[in-house]
């Protein structure tokens, strides 16, 4: 079994988030100035979209850390403008940023600030996941998964197909690994989230993968 921790709703904060947790939306904290992502196309910084604070034991890690996740993205809900290279893992309109919290001076270093993400009505949140620890069956490839039974497939489908940061993920179009030793940190289903996240049509689902060693991460959007 994979531990995972099921995203089972969203809580709106009441002030705004000033440690380092996992959050949704809001400014990131621990980011310089200089470590923000910009568009490889659009030579604008990216979209903030949330950080996820790993904790030591959390997936394995052997201390704390944050992963930041940046993609390239409109700034209202008005703006239709979509680049496709947002959903590919070396497309040049995604990244992910992952730091020790040891390495992080929240006390000293003024935190950048910049776009992030926005609601149906354009106002600007943040949001705090509650989580609901479980586990995931292990991966199985996708041509593993159509010589299941129908009620074994039925059941490995909906084990997996949930918003969680860990456990195994849902590929719907082709097991899409990166090439490496790799681990899922975060699915999200992009059109069921209190925020807009438009990354493509139809029922586009976000996944983030973290390196086995916790040093390196990316992005890539199926839809």
């Amino acid at each position: 079994m994979v531990k995972k921790y099921e995203i089972v709703g969203f809580e709106k904060a009441s002030k705004r988030i000033t440690k380092p947790i996992t959050k949704f939306g809001g400014q990131p904290i621990g980011i310089k100035e200089s470590q923000w992502p910009v568009s490889q196309g659009w030579d604008d910084k990216m979209m903030f979209v949330g950080q996820i604070l790993i904790e030591k034991g959390m997936l394995g890690n052997d201390k704390d850390s944050i992963a930041y996740i940046f993609v390239t993205h409109p700034k209202s809900c008005e703006d239709d403008f979509f680049d496709p290279d947002v959903a590919e893992w070396n497309g040049g309109e995604n990244a992910v940023i992952i730091q020790a919290i040891e390495d992080i001076d929240f006390e000293n270093e003024g935190c950048a600030e910049g776009p992030t993400v926005f609601d149906e009505n354009n106002e600007r949140f943040e949001y705090i996941p509650i989580l609901k620890e479980g586990s995931d069956p292990e991966f199985i490839t996708s041509k593993e998964y159509r010589r299941l039974d129908d009620a074994k497939r039925d059941n490995y489908f909906n084990s997996i197909d949930t918003d969680k940061i860990g456990g195994t993920p849902n590929f719907f179009r082709g097991d899409e690994w990166p090439e490496g030793e790799w681990k899922l940190l975060l699915q999200l289903h992009c059109n069921f989230l209190p925020f807009v996240l438009n990354l493509g049509g139809g029922m586009a689902i976000l996944f983030v993968f973290i390196s086995a060693d916790h040093k390196d991460a990316g992005l890539l959007v199926q839809c």
